[in-house]
């Protein structure tokens, strides 16, 4: 699990968001089938947190999204993507100072999608 990892990116629907932009904070659950990978103490069977991480910060440095579903949605599409031993991935994205003119801690969307439900098929 990654949990609160500290994005800033270019998402919103207003013209301030995507000029001047804001921190994010996004945390990712993915449930796999690991068993090979602690058999064999080999960290490329697995699904590396660090990379995940890095991967997350790329993508949504990269892209810029009127809404953080779509940029939830991207980050677990990716994910998918990448580690085909992924099987369901659940992603929150949080943003802090979402301007709402109104005094909050966050709004947020929480996103959660096996692999079937994006390819048809598990496996």
């Amino acid at each position: 699990m990654i949990q609160d990892l500290e994005v800033y990116a270019y998402h919103g629907v207003h013209k301030e968001e995507k000029e001047l932009g804001q921190m994010f904070l996004v945390s990712v659950e993915i449930q796999a089938d690991l068993e090979n990978a602690a058999k064999t103490d080999d960290i490329l069977k697995t699904i590396h947190y660090g990379q995940v991480c890095r991967d997350i910060e790329k993508g949504m440095a990269s892209s810029n999204f009127d809404l953080i579903e779509t940029a939830a949605y991207n980050i677990i599409i990716k994910i998918f993507e990448k580690y085909p031993i992924a099987s369901k991935v659940k992603v929150i994205l949080k943003k802090p100072w979402a301007p709402m003119g109104k005094h909050l801690k966050y709004v947020a969307v929480e996103i959660e999608r096996a692999r079937e439900d994006i390819y048809g098929t598990k496996k």
